[in-house]
């Protein structure tokens, strides 16, 4: 009888577990279901947000960096038809220092719009959509390869592509920067998704897709040699000999051809000679300068190499990596963005505190696991340090990574407190990465929302510096545009610029006594001079001996100057005071 009780009893036990079942299994489903909708919502979110400052921070300027200038004129010489090459020059057929990945992609949507300037837009989109594309790429890679919690890996993700700097390469010039961070990053994680595959033969479409990725991403900016190299020595300590040589081997294939057509076609001594500027200099040649791309800066010699490893170590950690972090500390918002083209040589503690983090993090993220980026970021920067060239737009590509190892510092900071307090907490843990990552994105977004209302000002004023300037630079164009004969030949301190405005023939405005010969037998007969910053006036044995022929009215002194006929024009550089011409400049 007891055990007839007891077995009832076990029975109602189970048949009430029974029952609770249906209940438990719908509770789970709903939160997964409020979970899911919560994913969503964040991420259209976040899509809202990035599509709303892109937009609103886009605009007409295009060329003033002369970078994106000479990319603008490569693409519109891939999209008529004119071959790779500068068609700005007098003679045709000079190739260019670039490589051609960035010019192609623009040229893509050049064709849909060939109208310059009025297709400023679509040429801009290029790098908005892999502006976007690092978004989705960052999101995937932190959650997935470094295990961050949705939340984490959105807002890291986030803060990554609301940069400053970078939605300024975006919206406001018409750089590589962009693309050529989407697709590193990209590559990064298509190797890794191989490396969890292994030796497989599954692994093989990972191998090609990541050499075809590394192969575009280099011919997007020769940086990326560092990128290759760290494939290749990540695949072997991985053991995938196999992986390795199929990547190697497909990279070769793909940017071989280049690397053989640029060697070939390189610019002649005469080619050189008539163009000028770096756009034409070889990397050999730019690394041995003491500033690249500036013939005036000098030759560098092998003992000077120390100290500019140095000098670019120390910008990095006591300037790049606070103005990645959080910008408005070393800047106003009315520059925001514009030190990715100015640099800095002034240092400070915090940035140096903060550097100090992302160090640990790196350190803390080599212990646990060597991956592919801890093989590709020190051995890319070990070729920035030894770049004769502020570093910050050379750094700012990794600035996913450094966000990562920052963040691993705080947190292995915290985590040896908890020990201390004989305490252990992970979840307390990533509540105090997503408090920090909170409060650089609103710090971001001030930024953002500061440098709007100055952009939508009536009153000129109190616009941003950068828009200001192009207007003063454009006007100076508009006018060589209306008013210059086509035949003649100019020289200018922006030679694709002047060329895309004005659709005159160009050449660099550098070392005018040594090229005056040069420009006589080319034709050159006018000088524009545009500028980022206020030109000095001329000096009575230079400029100031032709014609003053158009002064702007802005804070520029931007002119234009009239040499004369090749018969009666005087030579630069004279010290004959009685040949001078008197300008007045206000």
């Amino acid at each position: 009888m007891a055990k007839s009780k007891r077995a009832a009893a076990k029975a109602d036990q189970v048949e009430t577990e029974l029952r609770k079942e249906p209940i438990e299994a719908g509770e789970i489903g709903g939160a997964l279901k409020r979970r899911s909708w919560g994913v969503i919502a964040s991420v259209a979110g976040a899509l809202l947000l990035f599509l709303l400052v892109y937009v609103l921070r886009l605009d007409h300027v295009v060329g003033q960096v002369q970078d994106d200038a000479w990319y603008v004129l490569l693409a519109q010489a891939l999209a008529t038809g004119q071959g790779y090459t500068l068609i700005n020059s007098p003679s045709p057929g000079i190739l260019p220092l670039y490589p051609p990945a960035f010019p192609w992609l623009l040229s893509v949507v050049y064709r849909l719009s060939p109208h310059f300037p009025q297709n400023f837009w679509l040429l801009k989109s290029v790098s908005m959509a892999a502006m976007l594309g690092v978004g989705v790429v960052a999101y995937y890679y932190l959650k997935g390869d470094r295990s961050f919690p949705h939340y984490l890996a959105l807002s890291v993700a986030g803060l990554a592509v609301l940069n400053p700097a970078l939605v300024f390469l975006a919206t406001s010039t018409v750089m590589s920067e962009c693309v050529f961070t989407f697709t590193q990053l990209l590559t990064i994680l298509v190797i890794e998704r191989g490396v969890r595959v292994g030796n497989k033969s599954g692994a093989y479409p990972y191998w090609a897709l990541g050499a075809a990725l590394a192969s575009f991403t280099f011919l997007t900016r020769s940086m990326a040699l560092g990128l290759i190299l760290a494939v290749v020595v990540y695949l072997l300590k991985e053991r995938l000999v196999r992986g390795a040589v199929i990547f190697a081997v497909g990279v070769a294939i793909l940017v071989g051809p280049w690397m053989l057509y640029a060697r070939l076609h390189a610019p002649t001594a005469e080619q050189r000679a008539e163009q000028g500027g770096h756009i034409i200099l070889g990397y050999a040649a730019q690394f041995w300068q003491k500033s690249a791309g500036d013939i005036t800066s000098g030759q560098a010699e092998a003992s000077d190499l120390p100290e500019r490893v140095w000098k670019n170590f120390v910008l990095i950690l006591g300037h790049d990596a606070g103005m990645m972090m959080l910008p408005p500390a070393f800047r106003n918002s009315r520059f925001s963005g514009s030190e990715v083209l100015e640099g800095a040589e002034n240092t400070s503690l915090l940035s140096y505190l903060l550097s100090a983090l992302a160090i640990i993090g790196f350190f803390t993220a080599l212990r646990r696991k060597v991956s592919l980026a801890e093989v590709c970021f020190p051995l890319s920067l070990a070729i920035i340090l030894l770049w004769p060239w502020k570093p910050f737009r050379l750094v700012l590509p990794f600035i996913v990574f450094i966000l990562f190892y920052f963040l691993t510092g705080i947190q292995t900071i915290y985590h040896l407190y908890q020990r201390f307090q004989q305490t252990s907490n992970l979840r307390r843990q990533w509540i105090a990465l997503g408090v920090v990552t909170g409060c650089l994105l609103t710090i971001t977004l001030y930024d953002h929302t500061s440098y709007l209302l100055r952009k939508y000002q009536r009153a000129p004023a109190e616009r941003p510096v950068w828009i200001r300037t192009f207007e003063e630079n454009e006007a100076v164009l508009e006018w060589v545009d209306k008013k210059l004969p086509k035949e003649n030949v100019i020289t200018a301190d922006n030679p694709p610029l002047v060329y895309l405005y004005a659709k005159r023939k160009t050449v660099a405005f550098q070392e005018p006594t040594a090229n005056w010969e040069n420009w006589n037998r080319l034709g050159v007969r006018y000088l524009v001079r545009t500028a980022l910053a206020p030109l000095p006036k001329p000096d009575m044995y230079s400029e100031g001996r032709y014609n003053l022929v158009y002064h702007s009215r802005g804070e520029l002194n931007l002119r234009v100057l009239d040499f004369g006929p090749q018969s009666s024009r005087l030579p630069w550089g004279s010290t004959d005071p009685s040949k001078a011409m008197k300008i007045e400049f206000k």
